[in-house]
Order: C-alpha cells, then sequence, then structure tokens
C-alpha cells in the first residue's frame, strides 16, 4: 500500500489479494498506512465482502492498544477508512440478519424479471418478428442476472450484517461481516473489550 504524490491512497493487487485470504502481514500493511507506527496492532481481520460474484465492498478490521478501526475498499480504488479510540466506545451490536428475507427478496426479482422479460418479447413478437423477439429475451434476462449483485449490496446496505461500534460525541464506526465469517467478529469484540479495558486503566493511572 503507498500513496501517491497527490495524496491518493493505493492497494496493490498483490497485497489486495493476501488480504482476503486472511494473511495478517498484508492486512498489517494495508492498515499501516492510516495507523502510527507506535501502536501496537492487536487483531487484523478480513471480514468479507458486500456483495457476490466479486462485486461489492472488502471489509477490513483493526484492532491497536488505542482503537479500533476499519477499511473498506470499493470499486475504482475506492478507500473508506475509519476508526474510534477505544476509551470513548460506549458500546456495540453485532448482528447477523436472516438469510429468508434476502432469498425472498432476490427471487422477487427474478421472477419479476423474467415475467417482464417474456411480456417485452411477446410484444417484440408481434410487432416484429422472432429473432429480436430472441434477443430481447436474452438481452433483458441478463440484465436482470447482472443487477442481482447490486440488489444484494443494496440489501445488506439496509439490513445491515456485522458490528457496530458507538463511539462517545462521534460517529458510530459500522464494520461489516459476512455471515461465514461472523466468528471473527466475534473475536474482535471479545478483543476489544479486553484492550478497552487496559486502555482505562492505564489512562487513569495516568
Amino acid at each position: 500500500m503507498n500513496r501517491n504524490v497527490k495524496g491518493e491512497v493505493k492497494i496493490q493487487p498483490s497485497i489486495l489479494a493476501r488480504a482476503v485470504k486472511n494473511d495478517p502481514e498484508a492486512l498489517k500493511i494495508m492498515f499501516r498506512q492510516f495507523i502510527p507506527e507506535d501502536e501496537e496492532i492487536h487483531l487484523v481481520q478480513y471480514l468479507g465482502l458486500k456483495g457476490i460474484w466479486g462485486i461489492g465492498e472488502y471489509s477490513f478490521a483493526c484492532l491497536t492498544n488505542r482503537r479500533v478501526a476499519d477499511i473498506s475498499l470499493g470499486r475504482f480504488s475506492e478507500v473508506i477508512y475509519q476508526d474510534g479510540y477505544l476509551e470513548f466506545i460506549n458500546s456495540s451490536v453485532l448482528y447477523q440478519p436472516s438469510k429468508l428475507a434476502l432469498y425472498l427478496f432476490i427471487v422477487t426479482w427474478l421472477v419479476l424479471g423474467f415475467v417482464i422479460a417474456l411480456i417485452i418479447s411477446y410484444l417484440v413478437l408481434i410487432s416484429l418478428d422472432t429473432a429480436f423477439s430472441f434477443i430481447t429475451v436474452v438481452l433483458l434476462l441478463t440484465i436482470v442476472i447482472v443487477v442481482v449483485p447490486y440488489l444484494v449490496k443494496f440489501y445488506y446496505g439496509t439490513v445491515k450484517c456485522g458490528i457496530v461500534f458507538w463511539i462517545r460525541e462521534g460517529v458510530p464506526i459500522y464494520i461489516f461481516s459476512n455471515r461465514k465469517f461472523i466468528k471473527r467478529a466475534n473475536t474482535l469484540c471479545r478483543a476489544l473489550t479486553i484492550s478497552r479495558e487496559k486502555r482505562l486503566k492505564i489512562i487513569q493511572e495516568r
């Protein structure tokens, strides 16, 4: 990971490829772009992709002796970093939504898309010919399928899955997690509780 002369944050493809495999060293390289060298990194994790088929936002989490941080990587080099100091965290919520609503949402979209494609192709068949009707069906069904990953992202953008840390007098930190990585998110919550207690003790002793 490096920063160009204009200050743009970039993540090398090789580092990203290792990071999505939950490689600790690659994850540390990513977060060191934002976290000072004097902070001890206790835990780094890859928490999944908001979306499917490789389309969406990658979610990465980091816990140091001072803060909890998150990096979200989207399409077209989008990078979102957020963090919060441990002593300012009031509470946390870990949520894993049911898949049923998502499945119903996607199935409804596919059924409606299929029906609309058939209706439009029938109208084309009446006004033109069979060849154009077939091309229309294929084109519309392709659009319906291509849109599915964006619907999944929209769903998870509305129905949260992951962890929310409430920061006193600040913006809550939401760290997305795939369902299959929810145990990693839970590990992060437990480790944060321990680190927060240590941090508060250090502050009180000063």
